[in-house]
C-alpha cells in the first residue's frame, strides 16, 4: 500500500498493491543480525497520472536486525516465537517505460529510480530448528517522484508493506553458547591452589635428582576439615564438563584418594528461566551422573564411595540464575 503527498483522497482498497521477496540473513549473535532482501512488486497509483495506473519496480535493501525477545529476555534456542525489528537502506528500480508523450504532447521524464529507508517488524514463529513461518510488517520511504507524480511540499512518498512466509535454515539449527558467570570465591580457590603448586614445583625443582641419605618422604594426607567444596558449572543445555571444569573434578578425586574413608554426594541442578521443569529434572539427573562418571572412570575413585542427587530446578542454591547449571560436591 502506498501513500503520497497527491493521492490523499485513496481509499485503502484502492492503494493495495502486491509484493514478494527473497530474503538471506544471518544471527552473529542472539541479538544482533543482518540480511539481504531482494523484493519487487507493483505500485496502485492512486494520484492523477496520465500515463499508467501501476507500476512495476524491482529492488533490495540491506537490513540490521535486533531480537528484542532475547535481548529483553533470556536467550533460549528451543523459543517458538521472537518478535525482531529492523532497520535498513535499499534501492528501488520501476521497470516501466515512462518516456513517452501524454495527452498533452509533452515527452514525460519522470525519476524510475530510488534510495529506499526501510524499517519494521518481522514476527517468527519456528516450527523446527530449519524452519520457521513469519509475518513481516515494514514502512518504506523513497522519493516523491518515483510513484509518477512530481510537485507538493514533500520530497518523499511511503509505501506499507506486509509478507509473510516461511523461512529455511540452511545451516541447521544456530544456537549460541552464553558467558558463563564464574563464582568469584571458586576462582579465588583455584587461584590460590595454582599459586601453591607453583611454589612446590619450584622447590622440587630446586632439589637434588637423587639423595641416598635423605629419609623418604611420606605424603601429607590433606583433613576433611579443609575440603573447599567444588562445583562444575555447565553450559546451557548441556551436561558435558568442560575442559575448564575438570579441575573441580580433579581437586575432588585427589582429596578422595588422601581420605581414603571420605565419600562425596554429587548434587546438580538446572536454572529456572529456561526449559520445562520435566527437563530441567532430567538435565540435572544427566549433569550429576556426568560428574560421577568422571570421577570413577578418570580419576579411578571406587563408585561405592559416590552417591548422586539431583534437583532439577526446584532448587536454586545461587541468587545469579545461570550460576545454577551447576553440579556441587558434598563431602561426607
Amino acid at each position: 500500500m502506498t501513500k503520497g503527498e497527491n493521492d490523499a483522497d485513496g481509499s485503502f482498497g484502492d492503494r493495495l498493491g502486491w509484493m514478494g521477496q527473497i530474503e538471506v540473513g544471518r544471527w552473529n549473535s542472539p541479538n544482533w543480525g543482518f540480511r539481504a532482501v531482494i523484493d519487487g512488486g507493483s505500485i496502485k497509483h492512486i494520484a492523477d497520472v496520465k500515463f499508467k495506473d501501476d507500476h512495476t519496480w524491482l529492488g533490495g535493501h540491506i537490513d540490521l536486525m535486533y531480537d528484542v525477545t532475547n535481548a529483553w529476555g533470556s536467550y533460549n534456542p528451543d523459543r517458538v516465537y521472537s518478535l525482531v525489528p529492523y532497520l535498513g537502506i535499499g534501492y528501488m528500480y520501476g521497470l516501466d517505460d515512462w518516456d513517452k508523450p501524454n495527452p498533452d504532447g509533452d515527452t514525460f521524464k519522470n525519476q524510475n529510480q530510488s534510495l529506499t529507508y526501510n524499517v519494521g517488524l518481522i514476527n517468527n514463529f519456528k516450527l523446527s530448528n530449519s524452519v520457521a513461518l513469519f509475518l513481516e510488517l515494514g514502512w518504506r520511504v523513497m522519493q516523491d517522484s518515483f510513484d509518477g507524480t512530481r510537485g507538493g511540499d514533500r520530497e518523499y512518498d511511503s509505501m506499507f508493506t506486509g509478507t509473510a512466509g516461511i523461512k529455511f535454515g540452511l545451516g541447521g539449527k544456530q544456537t549460541f553458547t552464553p558467558a558463563e558467570l564464574m563464582d568469584y570465591n571458586l576462582i579465588n580457590d583455584l587461584n590460590s591452589q595454582i599459586n601453591r603448586l607453583r611454589a612446590e614445583n619450584e622447590e622440587l625443582r630446586l632439589r637434588p635428582e637423587s639423595c641416598p641419605e635423605c629419609p623418604e618422604v611420606q605424603p601429607t594426607v590433606v583433613s576433611e576439615g579443609v575440603y573447599v567444596p567444588n562445583v562444575v558449572f555447565f553450559r546451557i543445555n548441556s551436561a558435558k564438563i568442560d575442559r575448564g571444569q575438570q579441575v573441580s573434578v580433579y581437586n575432588t578425586a585427589e582429596y578422595l584418594k588422601a581420605n581414603p574413608n571420605a565419600k562425596v554426594n554429587i548434587v546438580a541442578y538446572a536454572d529456572k528461566q529456561t526449559g520445562t521443569p520435566e527437563y530441567n529434572f532430567a538435565l540435572s539427573e544427566k549433569r550429576a551422573r556426568a560428574v560421577a562418571d568422571a570421577l570413577t572412570n578418570d580419576h579411578g575413585i571406587s563408585s561405592d564411595r559416590i552417591s548422586i542427587d539431583w534437583k532439577g530446578d526446584t532448587e536454586q542454591p545461587y541468587a545469579e540464575n545461570d550460576w545454577n547449571r551447576v553440579a556441587i560436591f558434598f563431602v561426607e
